[in-house]
Parts: structure tokens; C-alpha cells; sequence
């Protein structure tokens, strides 16, 4: 049992307030839907609405919904997720209940960043940021994780180190092995993204292949020691992009088959078509061009265009490397002026990110 488990155990026994005891169940409610022991956080759910249903309580009745958000999250993608989570915090905003906004605020805001809302990312930061003391360890453990990823995604490591460092002590100091075990997954999966994205305008080199590869294989340690069952497909996705980007292009189509039609995933960056995309770029990398060009027509491009910018634009690279190898796969002109095109919108979106995280370049002047 992890520490953050059994400290609440122990707050259980000893509390005879009924809210407070309705929090603290969330919590572990919302513990179990971080690891994956879903069929818990519905159990506790059932019992805080059997109690608090007739809404006799706003900060039992905050805490239920954003149990209900991480829910909707960790075990399938929901979008419901972020129309729960939202309730919380403006449930929460309108009791002036500071524990709750902050909590609420700051996942608000991971799954704003998931879904490149930047401006309503940094609003949601900003609140939860408001809203804690150095004691609330769950809250700032997030803020700072997002804002971690953000720099991670703009390709500023000095900075995301410092806040990555901040979501650690806070985890460590509520004794949150899920959340460590999700800084070390975020740090591997998206300082991958960032390199996915640099690979496509300039050459990378070894030694960022192979402190990222260091990066998913401690992620991936952590999670088989800790457990955790909760969206466990994403670090083999990391691993098989991974195998590409060093060139290993056959175990890449290994793993890439052994995750296809897994799930969850979420449909912003993730699709079928991409993958496929994927196998056909390294089969035709080890000369199988038949079997490429098989694969190559079953793409649906119009779920590429529904995806991240950042996925867009490897998408928009490897069309581009196809066409030059072999114009069976396209005309390379076009695929050059798409290139150029996604270059210029993915570096206007790292810009803009880079804006909005201005205020957060120094923890200290912020916390």
C-alpha cells in the first residue's frame, strides 16, 4: 500500500466529521482511479451520492465530481472527464473553498494542456496556484507537473527540471507513488514528443536518443513495480516511436503491431491511420516497399488532420521522406509544401506555449 493510502486509512479511523470524511474518501477514490482500480473509485462514488446525493454539503459534493472527472479519465479518455472536473472547481470557486479550487484547478489545467488549450491552461495555473499553501501537496504536485511538461514540450529541459524537481518534493511529501510514477512517464513521453517534432526540421542526436530511452525504461520500471494499471498502454506507444527514431525499424513494426487495437487512447494524439503510417514507413526503411505501399493505402488522412499539430507535422514528415524514396506514395511536391506549412504552425504553437509560460520560468518567484 502506497503511503498517500495509508495515511488516509488512518485520517478514516479517526474522524467523526462527515465531510471530512467524504473528502478523504474521495481522495482515495481518487487514488485508486490514478492506479487503476477502477471498480473502487466506483464503489466509494456510490456511497458519497447515497450520502451527500441531496447536495446537503457543496465541498462533499466538489470533491465527489472531481472523483468522478478522474474517473472519466484514467479509465477511458472521456471528454466527461473535464465537464466534471470543471463543476468542482466552480462549485468550488463559488464556496470560496480554497482546497477545493486548487485541486480542481490544477487538473483543469492538465487536461488543458492535454488538449493544447494553452491560454485556459496557464487562467486554470493560475488559480490553483492562488489557491494552495506549500501544504497542499496534491495540488502543487500537479500544477507543477504540468507546467514540467510545457517546458519539456518547448524544448526548454533547465526549466522543466526545476519544476519537475517541485512535483517530486510535493509527491514525495504526500507520499504519492502514482504521481511519481506519472512524472517519470510524462518526462519520458514528452521530451519524446519534443525530440519526434525537432527530428522533422533538423538532426538529433545520440545522446538525446539515449537519455530519452533512459527516460521510458525507468517509467516503465516504476509502473511494473508500483502496479499501477491506469493508462499503461502509452509507454509501450513511447517505446515503439522510440525504435524509430534510433532506426530500429523492425522491432518498432513488433511493437507498433503489439499496440495497435490496444486502448485507452486519446483521439488528439492517437489514431489507427497513424500508426499505419508508421508501419509503412519502416517497411519501406527495410526496402519492403510492396508490403509498404499495401499498408500506405488503407491510411484515413482525415484522422492525421484531427490529431496535435506536433503530431501532424511527423505525419507531414514521413509523407514527405515516402514521396522523396518513391512517388507511389505521392507526389513529393505536395507533400514538401505540407511539410513547410505544419513547420511554420507547429513553431507558432511552441512560441505561443512559450509565451503563456512566461510567469512560470522561475519556481521560486512563483511558489
Amino acid at each position: 500500500m502506497s503511503q498517500l493510502l495509508a495515511r488516509l486509512d488512518r485520517e478514516l479511523q479517526v474522524t467523526s466529521d462527515l465531510v471530512k470524511r467524504a473528502e478523504i474518501l474521495a481522495k482515495k477514490g481518487s487514488y485508486f482511479a490514478r492506479v487503476g482500480r477502477f471498480s473502487d473509485t466506483r464503489a466509494i462514488i456510490g456511497e458519497l451520492r447515497q450520502e451527500f446525493g441531496d447536495g446537503r454539503s457543496g465541498h462533499a459534493t466538489a470533491w465527489i465530481m472531481l472523483t468522478e472527472g478522474l474517473l472519466h479519465l484514467f479509465e477511458n479518455l472521456s471528454p466527461i472527464a473535464l465537464d466534471r472536473i470543471t463543476r468542482s472547481q466552480v462549485l468550488g470557486l463559488a464556496m470560496q473553498d480554497a482546497s477545493v479550487v486548487a485541486i480542481a484547478s490544477a487538473w483543469k489545467a492538465h487536461l488543458e494542456f492535454e488538449t493544447s488549450n494553452f491560454s485556459a491552461m496557464v487562467r486554470s495555473l493560475e488559480l490553483a496556484i492562488a489557491n494552495s499553501s506549500d501544504r497542499d501537496h496534491d495540488a502543487r504536485a500537479r500544477l507543477a507537473m504540468v507546467i514540467s511538461d510545457s517546458f519539456l514540450i518547448c524544448g526548454d529541459r533547465r526549466c522543466a527540471q526545476e519544476w519537475f524537481l517541485q512535483s517530486r518534493d510535493h509527491a514525495l511529501k504526500d507520499g504519492d507513488q502514482a504521481t511519481i510514477e506519472a512524472l517519470l512517464y510524462n518526462r519520458a513521453a514528452f521530451s519524446l514528443a519534443r525530440l519526434r517534432a525537432e527530428r522533422c526540421v533538423a538532426q538529433i542526436n545520440d545522446e538525446q536518443l539515449s537519455l530519452t530511452r533512459l527516460e521510458i525504461a525507468s517509467a516503465r520500471n516504476l509502473q511494473t513495480l508500483t502496479g499501477i494499471g491506469a493508462l499503461t498502454n502509452f509507454i509501450y506507444l513511447c517505446d515503439a516511436r522510440l525504435l524509430i527514431l534510433e532506426g530500429r525499424y523492425s522491432q518498432a513494426i513488433e511493437a507498433l503491431n503489439g499496440i495497435r487495437n490496444a486502448s485507452p487512447f486519446a483521439t488528439y494524439n492517437f489514431s489507427q491511420s497513424f500508426v499505419d503510417l508508421e508501419l509503412a514507413f519502416c517497411l519501406l526503411k527495410l526496402d519492403r516497399l510492396e508490403e509498404s505501399l499495401s499498408v500506405h493505402k488503407s491510411i484515413d488522412w482525415r484522422s492525421i488532420d484531427g490529431l496535435d499539430v506536433d503530431e501532424q507535422l511527423v505525419a507531414g514528415w514521413m509523407q514527405h521522406q515516402m514521396c522523396s524514396t518513391d512517388e507511389a506514395f505521392g507526389a513529393v511536391g505536395d507533400a514538401r509544401t505540407r511539410l513547410d506549412t505544419l513547420s511554420l504552425k507547429y513553431e507558432e504553437m511552441r512560441l505561443q506555449l512559450l509565451a503563456n509560460l512566461q510567469p512560470f520560468q522561475s519556481v521560486r518567484k512563483v511558489v
